[in-house]
C-alpha cells in the first residue's frame, strides 16, 4: 500500500512542476520535449534548488525531459526540504540509486513508451521499484504507470494495463496532445472511437482535440499550483502564457486570486488541479 497523496489547493499544499532541462534519452515521435544536449538558459539543479527554497520550498514535481539523466539529480532529491513527486521513464535501474532516494517521492509517475522502450524490461523495473518497499509499505511512494495512447498501440494498451496491475501498480492510458496551438487532430474518428470503447482508465476524461468549454472562465491556477520552464519562467499552467514571473531573478509570486482563462484544458496535469468556473453573462473581471 502506497503512501496517500495530498490535495493541492485550498487548505493544502501550493505544488511547483518544474522542467529543468529539455534533455531526454529517449526520441519519442510524438514529443516535442527531447534534447539531446543542454539548452541555452537552463541551470544546474543546485540553482534549482536554492530558488525553490526561496520561494517557500513548495511541493515539487520533477519533469522533463528527463529528469533523472541530469547530473546532480540524486543530491537535488537528497537535499531538497519538501516532499516531491517526479515523471520518469524509468530507463535506469530502480536499485542503482543511492539510499532514500526513493523515500523522498510522495508519487512518482512511470511512463512507458514503446518506440523507446520494451515493455518487458519496463515492467520488470516498475515491479523491482515496488519490491523495494515490500516490507516498508508506509514509505513507498505512490506509483502510477502511464502508457501514451498513441493511435499504433491502441490494441495493445489493454493487455500492457493488465499486466501492470497484476504486479499490483495503478495503470492508465493518457490521451496524446498536439503542442499548444496545433489544430491538427490526433485521432480519427474512428480510432477515437475505438478507444473509447475499450473502457481503459485514462489520465484525463477528455482528449485534447474534444471541444471544450466555448465561453470564458475563471481560474485558480497559479494560486497553488503552476508550471516553471528551463529558463525559470513560471506560467500559472502548461497551456496558458499568464506570467507569474521568474523563479531566479526575484520576479515570481503566486497570484492572489482567480483570473480569466480562455485556454482550452487539455493537459492531464492541469485538470487535475486546477479549478474553474464559468463565467456568468455580463460577470466582470477583477
Amino acid at each position: 500500500m502506497s503512501r496517500p497523496v495530498e490535495a493541492i489547493g485550498p487548505g493544502g499544499r501550493r505544488l511547483a512542476v518544474i522542467l529543468p532541462s529539455l534533455l531526454c534519452n529517449y526520441d519519442c515521435p510524438y514529443c516535442r520535449i527531447k534534447a539531446k544536449r543542454r539548452q541555452p538558459g537552463e541551470r544546474p539543479l543546485s540553482a534549482w534548488q536554492q530558488a525553490l527554497i526561496g520561494i517557500g520550498a513548495p511541493l515539487v514535481h520533477v519533469a522533463g525531459g528527463e529528469p533523472t539523466v541530469l547530473k546532480g539529480f540524486a543530491d537535488f532529491v537528497l537535499g531538497y526540504p519538501a516532499p516531491l513527486r517526479m515523471t520518469t521513464n524509468l530507463w535506469r535501474p530502480p536499485e542503482d540509486w543511492p539510499p532514500g532516494f526513493w523515500e523522498r517521492f510522495e508519487y512518482v509517475t512511470l511512463s512507458f513508451h514503446p518506440d523507446s522502450a520494451e515493455f518487458e524490461a519496463f515492467a520488470a523495473r516498475a515491479a523491482t521499484l515496488a519490491a523495494l518497499f515490500d516490507r516498508r509499505a508506509a514509505l513507498r511512494p505512490r506509483l502510477t504507470c502511464t502508457i501514451v495512447a498513441d493511435p499504433r498501440w491502441i490494441d495493445s494498451l489493454p493487455g500492457w494495463i493488465a499486466r501492470l496491475r497484476v504486479l499490483g501498480l495503478e495503470a492508465r492510458g493518457q490521451y496524446l496532445n498536439r503542442p499548444v496551438g496545433d489544430p491538427a487532430p490526433v485521432y480519427s474518428d474512428a480510432d477515437l472511437a475505438r478507444l473509447r470503447a475499450l473502457g481503459l482508465p485514462m489520465s484525463s476524461d477528455q482528449a485534447g482535440q474534444e471541444a471544450h468549454e466555448d465561453r470564458p472562465r475563471l481560474c485558480d491556477a497559479g494560486m497553488a499550483y503552476c508550471h516553471i520552464d528551463p529558463t525559470g519562467a513560471a506560467r500559472r499552467c502548461s497551456r496558458d502564457r499568464l506570467s507569474l514571473g521568474n523563479l531566479f531573478d526575484g520576479t515570481f509570486a503566486w497570484l492572489d486570486g482567480e483570473r480569466r482563462c480562455d485556454t482550452a484544458c487539455t493537459e492531464a496535469c492541469d485538470r487535475t488541479f486546477a479549478r474553474f468556473r464559468p463565467l456568468a453573462d455580463g460577470e466582470a473581471v477583477a
